[in-house]
């Protein structure tokens, strides 16, 4: 009845479990996407042609799909169409954040990443593209 919905379903515990999974999920790719972004910067300001970075990195150990989706984006500067928002990740950054509190965890690269999403939301990216993180590392903002 629900396969149309899923491509792969997994048990990960009772009721909640799910949600804190794809808060996991969430932290993974919110990190990702800002690490992308500080290195792409890093590249390009070095002069490395960084629209070819995906592709030397590819199977490599630091390839991953917002690798090969983001990074280009970031490296052209291509932010439209908008896939998804910024305002979305900082929500499951937040909410990765309370789970943590109420836990007693310590989520520091996270939190981190909280931080930098609220910088580029008080610029006026919270309805942009994440590719925009870019602008956090550049002066193009």
């Amino acid at each position: 009845m629900l396969a149309p919905l899923y491509q792969q379903l997994t048990h990960v515990g009772t009721v909640g479990c799910g949600q804190v999974t794809k808060i996991c999920n969430q932290m993974i790719v919110s990190c990702n996407v800002l690490v992308i972004a500080e290195m792409i910067a890093l590249a390009q300001r070095a002069g490395v042609d960084a629209e070819q970075i995906p592709a030397a990195l590819a199977g490599g150990f630091a390839d991953s799909k917002p690798l090969q989706i983001v990074a280009p984006e970031m490296a052209t500067e291509t932010f439209e169409p908008v896939k998804w928002r910024v305002k979305t990740l900082l929500k499951d950054l937040t909410m990765a954040g309370d789970l943590a509190a109420t836990l007693g965890a310590s989520i520091p690269m996270s939190g981190l990443a909280a931080q930098l999403m609220q910088l580029h939301g008080s610029h006026d990216y919270l309805d942009h593209d994440p590719a925009t993180l870019i602008k956090l590392y550049t002066h193009s903002t």
